[in-house]
């Protein structure tokens, strides 16, 4: 009998759904779970393997397992499996070759058509590498869609809604979050605004959370084990597992208790509910910041909701449905089977795409197996209904579903509901609308339905446009930080919808407190105004004395300091803006071609490099005065304070060197070789370390502070620019011009973690100061790269 299907390959769990004429059921996967592990083994022979067949290889050869490597799509860097080396495509083509060779052996064929799902946020190159994988494995007629819409159809095809009734799907699972926003309609249900997603947030992200807390209880304990030694390797990934066990059980229990056993070392780690939920609240948080949003884009305010429905196996821990309700003060619901959502969904839109009509709905069975197929193991269950679906490239970098009748238009089930975008692969910031229409009762469908609305709103016009004004013009960037911790920053960020911010935007500067970022427009003679919680322009400030080249806060967020000049040197000077009402206040002329100023802690002074003079001219910023010029070796590009004031770090690009200054002489005490052209510097937040990116050598040194010596030498990308650190401290982000990516380093191992894509010719830099995101200007490209940097 011809069958669908639809998959989801998780980060740490694959599920697999099959669509019948008549019925929509798990399939499962594992011997004792509908789902398997998202893991990949590589045999003596060579051959990779993945599910549960890898798994229980994981304690005896642990080098030679891998797993989360989803999460790893789009690094260059190969995943290394015993003695040789995988892209991450290739694994996750095993992964669906495992699935469809299970598939296949019981249903008798192969499906007539497979829909993939795969993160919200994922842009066009992410989505580009995605789609080679059903090729890797013979599959043709297969269709991409987002995460939460495969919730959605899921969600819309199991419950009955009353017209107008909105409810929102959160989607917690194991490696990503996702967000949508659904409506109900007289003939069915719609998606609202952009969904959102944080891909670097889920269950193994707690799990680390937990393994560092037994390391910490352990005084350090994991941080001396000798990672070269396999009794090591076979004892933390035997802990790895212990952590997941305990995660899982405090969703049960008030505490639990955690066996260690590390060679030559056994001993117990208790863990209590409430600690545990001390390591996941500001993740929460920012979840639920996504959600919200994802609210705003859609128009929709947390009173008009009816719910919100919890999905993902991650939604299941206590405190996600206590803070969601506390946030939005509605009722959560956690569907019964969160980890099946996405796949019975993708299965339903498989069967539709297909033009099969839907007779009923059927779904999921228990963990042990009924309500699923496979073999003997199939069984009966409730769930899900069709939907037709189209895959378009559109909104920001998201695909469109629809529903059609069959036969009504469209190869490949895409139809005329394929939505468009704007600003290229990924889109440009804007809001979408989306339908997602499902027939509700049983051998009733087929339904119309909806394209794809885009809105340009980077300067919203309507009734929104005076809230932004008003913003633009308040004190949101005096207002005080956010006093919880900074999220945990990745290795591998992945990358955001583009924003457009108007020509030439060659430095980026985010507010004390994060609340805005501002951009100089270089050329265009512009400072842009960005609101970070909506990532949309809410100003313009024109800089009538020249280019603004770049931008320097004031610690307590009320000026900015702007450093204009053009390029024939006619114009220098160094521009003072009031936040509070993005007016001019101020003008100091100073030598040619003032570079990257620092302001002291006390706010008095103002260090301005003059690259021309080779000298540092000190501003009273009271008095808007010169009151000193301190001479430095040529090209001095960049100033940056140490955290206590007492000392200035000037990048000299000439002189191939670091000079330091002594603040309270005002004299150079000292020069630090390092690269060739060494252009920017950064700080570390917590360690007596600087960064400093070399132009000309392609290398970023890190430099002890303590005894000003090169610390290490770290390869990057051609002609880094800029160079900063994530809040946390646990990595550094260099922007390279020469190569359009952005390089980041593990500031432990001074190793390159990824190489991450940006737009054309990427200058600056800007991370927020909870640590969630980092964008980098794009001359060229006239937009900003977004990174998340940990969610």
């Amino acid at each position: 009998m011809a069958y669908n299907l639809g998959v989801d390959l998780g980060t740490t769990f694959v599920a697999a759904a099959v669509a019948q004429p008549n019925q929509v059921e798990m399939f499962t996967l594992g011997d004792r779970s509908v789902v398997a592990p998202a893991v990949v083994y590589r045999r003596d022979d060579g051959e990779l393997v993945a599910g549960e067949s890898a798994s229980r290889r994981a304690l005896s050869n642990p080098g030679r397992i891998t797993r989360e490597f989803k999460r790893r799509l789009g690094d260059p860097t190969p995943v290394t499996l015993g003695d040789r080396s995988y892209l991450v495509t290739e694994l996750l083509a095993t992964l669906l070759r495992d699935v469809l060779d299970k598939v296949t052996e019981t249903e008798g064929a192969k499906p007539d058509r497979v829909v993939l799902t795969h993160p919200a946020n994922w842009g066009g190159f992410r989505r580009g590498l995605f789609e080679e994988v059903p090729g890797m494995v013979g599959l043709t007629d297969v269709s991409l869609i987002t995460e939460p819409e495969g919730a959605a159809a899921h969600y819309a095809a199991t419950r009955q809604l009353t017209e107008g009734e909105i409810v929102a799907v959160y989607d917690l699972g194991g490696g990503t979050f996702d967000a949508t926003v659904l409506r109900s309609r007289p003939d069915g249900v719609e998606i609202l605004g952009i969904p959102e997603g944080i891909e670097r947030l889920g269950g193994v992200d707690f799990d680390e959370a937990i393994l560092a807390h037994v390391n910490y209880s352990a005084d350090g304990a994991l941080d001396n084990l000798d990672r070269r030694d396999p009794q090591t390797l076979v004892a933390l990934a035997r802990l790895r597992q212990d952590c997941v066990l305990a995660k899982e059980a405090l969703s049960l229990d008030t505490e639990t208790i955690i066996p260690v056993f590390l060679p030559g070392r056994h001993f117990d780690v208790r863990l209590t509910r409430a600690e545990f939920e001390d390591m996941i609240r500001a993740p929460i948080e920012s979840s639920i910041s996504a959600l919200t949003r994802t609210l705003r884009s859609a128009d929709v305010a947390p009173g008009n909701l009816s719910g919100v429905l919890l999905v993902g196996g991650s939604s299941r821990i206590p405190l996600v449905a206590k803070m969601v309700t506390e946030a939005l003060g509605k009722p959560t619901v956690v569907d019964t089977h969160p980890k099946y959502a996405v796949a019975l969904g993708a299965a339903a839109v498989a069967r539709a795409q297909a033009g099969q009509q839907t007779l009923t709905s059927t779904g999921s069975g228990s963990e042990s197996g009924s309500g699923s197929r496979s073999g003997s193991r199939a069984g009966s269950g409730r769930g899900g209904s069709s939907r037709d679906g189209g895959a378009g490239d559109g909104g920001a970098g998201r695909s469109g579903v629809a529903v059609l009748p069959p036969g009504s238009g469209g190869s490949n089930g895409s139809g005329a509901a394929a939505g468009s975008g704007a600003g290229g692969p990924g889109g440009g910031p804007g809001r979408s609308r989306r339908g997602l229409v499902f027939a509700g009762l049983a051998a009733l469908v087929v339904l119309v339905i909806l394209g794809t609305l885009l809105v340009n709103n980077v300067l919203r016009s309507g009734p929104g446009a005076a809230a932004d004004q008003e913003l633009a013009q308040s004190s949101a960037a005096v207002a005080p930080p956010d006093p919880s911790p900074p999220a945990v920053s990745v290795p591998i960020p992945s990358v955001g919808t583009p924003i457009p911010v108007g020509a030439t935007p060659g430095f980026a500067e985010v507010s004390p407190n994060g609340r805005l970022l501002y951009v100089a427009g270089g050329n265009s003679k512009v400072v842009t105004v960005l609101d970070t919680s909506a990532n949309r322009v809410i100003a313009t400030v024109p800089i009538a004395a020249g280019p603004p080249q770049f931008l320097t806060f004031s610690p307590d967020g009320r000026r900015v300091y702007v450093s204009v000049f053009d390029a024939p040197a006619s114009i220098s000077a160094v521009v003072v803006l009031d936040t509070t009402t993005n007016q001019v206040i101020g003008q100091v002329k100073v030598p040619a071609r003032p570079f990257r100023s620092a302001v002291s802690p006390d706010r008095r002074m103002l260090y301005v490099p003059s690259n021309d003079s080779s000298s540092v001219s000190v501003i009273d910023t009271a008095s808007l005065k010169v009151t000193r010029q301190i001479p430095v070796p040529s090209g001095p590009h960049w100033v940056e304070l140490a955290t206590n004031g007492s000392r200035a770090f000037v990048a000299d690009h000439d002189a191939n060197a670091i000079g330091v200054l002594d603040v309270a002489s005002a004299s150079v005490v000292g020069q630090i070789p390092v690269g060739a052209g060494p252009h920017a510097l950064a700080v570390h937040p917590t360690r007596p370390l600087l960064a400093n990116a070399n132009f000309d050598a392609n290398s970023v040194t890190m430099i002890d502070t303590t005894t000003n010596r090169v610390a290490a030498t770290i390869p990057v990308g051609k002609n880094p620019e800029a160079v900063d650190w994530s809040p946390d401290g646990r990595f550094a982000y260099a922007v390279n011009d020469g190569d359009n990516t952005v390089s980041v380093i593990n500031a432990s191992t001074d190793q390159v973690t990824a190489t991450i894509p940006t737009g054309r010719t990427p200058t600056s830099i800007a991370v927020l100061p909870n640590g969630r995101q980092a964008y980098v200007t794009n001359l060229d490209s006239a937009n900003l790269t977004v990174l998340n940097l940990g969610g």
